[in-house]
């Protein structure tokens, strides 16, 4: 015996003797969803319905899981989910009713009233981004973020409809070279179009096409490529000029064919419209993450191991930064003997160059004597002790050492040993072979946006180099010292919402990008960076720059030397 179809869900229908019917919303992916009235709790809430047609084996088990994980975001601009339950018509979730209108809807209507403005445009931007941050920041992927799955409410935005869970089920059913399933083409990523499976990367894409097709109001064909043209001849109404070039940038980067070049959602910012503000804001700058900080116990009692030191600079010994060194004893002592508790394989470490000693969560450094010295961040002078605190840094000869809180080989020091591979560990700028990436990136940009191009080329000059190329250690410290405070000096003058493109190119060089401004604007910047910088360097260092114009056409990085 057959078992008999339940009727259509219409208007009355009542599901679960609960969820009373009032009207369709719309189809999706994975089913219907329907305005239903909640008898129980009195309230308005969207009844999502999967059709029996649709799915496949674990959909019911990745259901389940959506829910659980829906429910750990907690976030203003993703809509909330309530419950998960069995029905006649297959499993439904509950979730939170969002009155309001479609961006999809709200984009079409925007079109014919003459677009948005750039504040209005800003705050979807920004509630769009923070609402996928907070998805992603549970380890989560949406999988189908579009216009049509985002809601734009009364004085919020809010994104609409997990795709992840479909996705997640169906991915492991895949087949290589088969066509992407779950998820919307048009706003797919490249790379998942040629081979299926969503990722943060692809959602950052899809997002950007969302924010890209506020501009246009044209929905993207699938494949369509936004950065093949310039960009003026693409977009309907010029939003992009009531915009900093920060934030156009980074919609530019997040529609980047390479998935390792867009930016992360946490990162991406927009002016705040409502506050009108020029202030600094927290640039979402990378960063040597040292790990949580040690708690009240491991404060007050030593514990073997709770602690380590994170090799993150040796000038002659390149191999071992990254390298972990626990620090099981109370007391420690540290150089390049054999005979020392911890063995550094640096020249500029002296045999037995200091003592290391736990005070009530703080370590305490002290040199022996040593060679070439001991140092403190952020100060020329030998010290014979340094207080290392969680995060701190000390240097020892050309060595540089960082206090963490991971152990080996842990999601921490894998991500610690991917900032060491991408960024020089003395100064925290970018290594030459990602530097042109990020440069070349920024030439694209200039030419697809028509905006000027420069790069800010600065040196460290003093009377050593008339001797030798090496640097010494004061210069060095100098070095990291100039290069931070450039960065953020020239971040301040330029009002910068994303992090400059900076990176090492020699001993004692380095390079800065500045888009946007006019040549003459950018060297009255550099001007004002270098006179204030001056001030914090040793009476022998200067610091000189050189500014060189980008000329559209050829490789940005073709400027840096």
């Amino acid at each position: 015996m057959t078992k008999s179809s339940p009727p259509p869900i219409t208007a009355g229908t009542v599901i679960n003797d609960r969820y009373e019917i009032r009207q369709s919303l719309g189809k999706g992916g994975m089913g219907e969803v329907f305005l239903a009235f909640d008898r129980s709790t009195q309230q308005t809430v969207a009844l999502k319905v999967v059709r029996e047609e649709s799915r496949m084996p674990g959909d019911d088990e990745a259901l389940r899981q959506e829910l659980l994980l829906a429910r750990s975001v907690g976030h203003p601009n993703v809509c909330r989910v309530h419950d998960l339950a069995p029905s006649l018509w297959g499993p439904i979730l509950v979730m939170e009713q969002i009155p309001g209108q479609t961006l999809h809807t709200h984009i079409r209507k925007r079109k014919a009233a003459g677009g948005y403005s750039a504040d209005e445009f800003r705050k979807i931007a920004s509630e769009v981004c923070n609402g996928l941050a907070a998805i992603h920041a549970q380890g989560l992927v949406h999988g189908d973020l579009k216009p049509g799955n985002v809601m734009v409410s009364e004085g919020r935005t809010v994104i609409l409809d997990f795709g992840f869970a479909q996705e997640r089920a169906r991915a492991s059913a895949r087949k290589p070279g088969a066509p992407p399933d779950g998820g919307t083409p048009n706003y797919m990523s490249p790379e998942r179009l040629r081979s299926g499976g969503a990722s943060p990367e692809d959602d950052v894409y899809a997002m950007a096409l969302t924010l890209w097709e506020m501009w246009t109001c044209r929905v993207p064909e699938p494949g369509y490529k936004p950065r093949v043209k310039p960009m003026k001849q693409q977009i309907m109404f010029d939003v992009p000029a009531g915009l900093s070039h920060d934030e156009i940038r980074q919609i530019f980067r997040g529609l980047n064919e390479d998935p390792a070049m867009r930016p992360q959602a946490r990162h991406m910012r927009f002016f705040n419209p409502s506050q009108l503000t020029t202030s600094p804001i927290q640039l979402p700058r990378e960063r040597l993450d040292p790990g949580p900080p040690p708690g009240g116990a491991l404060r007050t009692n030593f514990t073997p191991g709770a602690q380590s030191l994170l090799i993150s600079y040796a000038s002659n010994a390149p191999d071992i930064v990254g390298t972990l060194l626990p620090l099981d004893k109370p007391v420690i002592t540290i150089g390049r003997r054999s005979d020392q508790d911890i063995v550094l394989s640096e020249a500029t470490v002296s045999g037995a160059h200091a003592t290391l000693r736990w005070q009530t969560g703080t370590w305490l450094v002290e040199d022996h004597g040593s060679t070439n010295g001991t140092y403190a961040d952020f100060n020329y002078e030998r010290k014979t002790q340094v207080s290392l605190l969680h995060g701190g840094e000390v240097q020892l000869g050309e060595c540089r050492l960082k206090l963490v809180t991971f152990g080996s080989d842990s999601p921490h020091h894998k991500k610690a040993k991917q900032y060491l591979a991408k960024r020089d560990g003395l100064t925290g700028l970018l290594v030459r072979e990602y530097l042109m990436k990020a440069i070349d990136e920024d030439g694209l940009f200039a030419e697809w946006t028509e905006v000027p191009m420069q790069i800010a080329r600065f040196e460290l000059r003093g009377p050593n180099r008339q001797v030798s190329e090496r640097p010494t250690i004061l210069e060095m410290l100098a070095l990291r010292k100039a290069a931070q405070r450039v960065i953020d000096l020239t971040e301040m003058l330029l009002l910068s919402l994303t992090p400059a493109v900076a990176g090492r190119t020699g001993p004692l060089k380095f390079a800065v990008s500045v888009v946007g401004p006019s040549l003459d604007e950018a060297r009255h910047v550099v001007e004002q960076v270098v006179a204030q910088v001056q001030g914090i360097l040793p009476e022998t260092l200067e610091l000189a720059a050189t500014l060189v114009k980008f000329e559209p056409g050829r490789p940005a990085r073709t400027l840096v030397d």
